[in-house]
C-alpha cells in the first residue's frame, strides 16, 4: 500500500511542501520525506484506510510535519547581525534623504519604516486614514527617490 501511495502521491504532496515552504524545495523535500518515514511507520493503519483516506492522512502529516519544523527553527536562536556596519552609509543617506523631506511625510517615513509603526497606527497618531498615510509614504519614497539619483548623478 505505501508503495501505492508513494507512486501516486508523490508529486502531488511534493508540490503542497513547496508550496508550504515558499518554494524552498529542499526544505519542501525534507518534509516529504519525512511523511512517508511515517507512514511506513503506521503502514498498519493505512492498510485499513481507503485511497482518499491515506491521501487525506498524508496531506494531514505533512503539515504537522512542516509546523513542527517551523517551530523547531524559531526556537533556535539566531545569531545577531548588525544591520549597520561601519563603512555601511545607507542609513546616513536615508537620513539625509529624509531631512529634505517635507516635515509631515518626514515623519510618518521616519515612524513608519525606522520605527515599525504600521499605517493604521500612524492614521490613528496623526488623525489621517490609513490609505492617506500610505499615500504620503509613497509620496514620500517616490521624492527620495529622485533626491537619490539627482546626487548620484552629479557624483556625490
Amino acid at each position: 500500500m505505501i508503495e501505492k501511495l508513494y507512486t501516486v502521491y508523490y508529486n502531488q504532496i511534493l508540490w503542497y511542501c513547496i508550496n508550504l515552504s515558499s518554494n524552498n524545495r529542499a526544505f519542501a523535500e525534507d518534509i516529504v520525506q519525512d511523511t512517508f518515514m511515517r507512514a511506513l511507520e503506521h503502514a498498519h493503519i493505512l492498510n485499513e484506510l481507503t485511497e482518499v483516506q491515506c491521501r487525506t492522512w498524508l496531506y494531514k502529516t505533512a503539515k504537522n510535519i512542516f509546523i513542527d519544523k517551523m517551530r523547531r527553527v524559531r526556537k533556535e536562536p539566531q545569531p545577531e547581525v548588525d544591520l549597520v556596519k561601519e563603512d555601511d552609509l545607507s542609513e546616513v543617506m536615508v537620513r539625509q534623504l529624509c531631512d529634505q523631506l517635507p516635515s509631515e511625510e518626514r515623519e510618518l517615513f521616519w515612524m513608519r519604516y525606522l520605527e515599525g509603526y504600521n499605517s493604521s497606527e500612524l492614521g490613528e497618531i496623526f488623525d489621517l486614514s490609513p490609505s492617506t498615510v500610505r499615500a504620503k509614504l509613497s509620496s514620500a519614497r517616490k521624492k527620495m527617490m529622485k533626491m537619490y539619483f539627482s546626487k548620484k548623478g552629479k557624483g556625490e
